[in-house]
């Protein structure tokens, strides 16, 4: 019995740590980090990489963006990399490249004649990068105007190896995307106390910058690019910065169908990426494998088993008494980070206010966004044992208007 209620007990310590202990932690050190300097004056030579597949619709607005970045235009191009698409992206690309006159800064375009992934893209595009940094995008992201100039001066750092932007979603309309935001409001709060404790996480893949002699080669045969070069990056020593001046904004999928193909993909490639390092996080070396990736990543690809782990140990203990108290405590505690969560959201996001799904009347509506991904996760390993699943990426129509 003893050791039942001990397991009870750590279970549930895991998966508060993990919702909302860890956040708060992040958020803590967030508040208290003191502004890191930046000279604008630092101008690294950038290469902009775009994977585009089928994205006709979008590609051109993207172009005109990327284009009217404020940074000197000779320290900057633009690579289009067009993957096998079937919609005429390639020739409308290549009109716009044509009436543009070589002007700066430069756009080029680049072809794969079938679709390879994500990661294949990125590969082609590094071939011809000029830059001695590359960043990768995607062609139905918008930038805001200051990106380049808020990034590139982290890298003056030798230290810093990667830096992520800022994730908004453009479209927190519905019961769906509302919740996504509020996620990635989160998301916000603990990028930012991990930069400012030792290292980011992870970059998000519409908007991260790397040093190119970093990454050899993307591993085309992983889904998460974007998080395996990550923690490719923190095993060689260099840190990655996030800077949340820098904002790129992408419509999220409306529809329980989108989020489910979404959600499921990002958290297989998370599962493989573990895998993958699986040596480093055994072994940790840092507060990266020691602390930040286990409880940003690892107990969220855990959490399902978890949570399914409660009401079984309730039925071994078989004592109603103990059960109502652990369900009383761990509400308790649960409310009182949460509560603590949501003050400092409030300081640290002062000018968003309650509008985007943030307040305790919105807990129905993310508890529900919650539990649906915990449901992901768990069929992302199913997929995973399966072998069931694809480094190429279904898109959502919701997310190219």
């Amino acid at each position: 019995m003893t050791i039942v209620v001990v397991a009870l007990c750590v279970v549930s310590l895991l998966l508060i740590w993990q919702f909302v202990g860890y956040p708060v932690l992040m958020g803590i050190f967030a508040l208290a980090a003191k502004p890191k300097r930046k000279d604008p004056a630092y101008t690294p030579f950038v290469s902009i990489i775009v994977p585009a597949f089928n994205e006709r619709e979008v590609i051109l607005r993207r172009l005109e963006n990327l284009l009217q970045l404020d940074y000197p235009q000779e320290e900057y191009e633009i690579l289009v990399v067009e993957s096998g698409s079937t919609d005429g992206t390639y020739e409308a690309v290549q009109d716009f490249i044509a009436e543009r006159a070589n002007r700066a800064p430069g756009l080029e375009l680049l072809r794969e004649r079938e679709r390879r992934g994500k990661a294949s893209a990125i590969n082609l595009g590094k071939e011809h990068a000029r830059g001695e940094i590359v960043l990768v995008t995607d062609a139905n992201s918008v930038f805001d105007q200051n990106v380049l100039r808020e990034m590139m001066p982290h890298f003056q750092d030798p230290k810093i190896g990667a830096v992520g932007g800022r994730y908004l979603v453009s479209n927190p309309e519905n019961v769906y995307t509302t919740s996504e935001s509020f996620y990635w409001d989160l998301e916000y709060i603990m990028r930012r106390g991990e930069a400012a404790l030792d290292s980011a996480c992870l970059f998000h893949g519409e908007i991260n910058a790397w040093r190119k002699d970093l990454i050899p080669e993307a591993d085309t045969g992983i889904i998460s690019e974007d998080l395996d070069m990550a923690i490719r990056i923190r095993r060689q020593g260099y840190k990655i910065e996030y800077e949340p001046e820098a904002k790129v904004y992408e419509p999220t999928a409306e529809t329980a169908r989108g989020q489910i193909v979404r959600r499921k993909k990002v958290s297989t490639g998370t599962i493989l990426c573990i895998f993958k390092h699986l040596g480093y996080f055994i072994l940790p070396r840092d507060l990266y494998s020691f602390l930040i990736f286990p409880s940003h990543k690892g107990l969220t690809m855990l959490s399902p088993f978890l949570l399914l782990a409660i009401p079984v140990l309730y039925l071994v203990v078989g004592d109603v008494r103990i059960v109502l108290l652990h369900l009383i405590l761990t509400a308790v505690a649960f409310g009182l980070l949460l509560g603590v969560l949501l003050l400092l959201r409030a300081r640290l996001l002062p000018h968003e206010g309650p509008s985007r799904g943030a307040g305790f009347g919105s807990l129905p509506r993310i508890a529900y966004y919650t539990l649906l991904n915990e449901y992901l996760v768990f069929l992302a390993w199913i997929d995973l044992i399966r072998g069931s699943y694809t480094v190429l990426w279904d898109r959502a129509e919701s997310t190219r208007t």
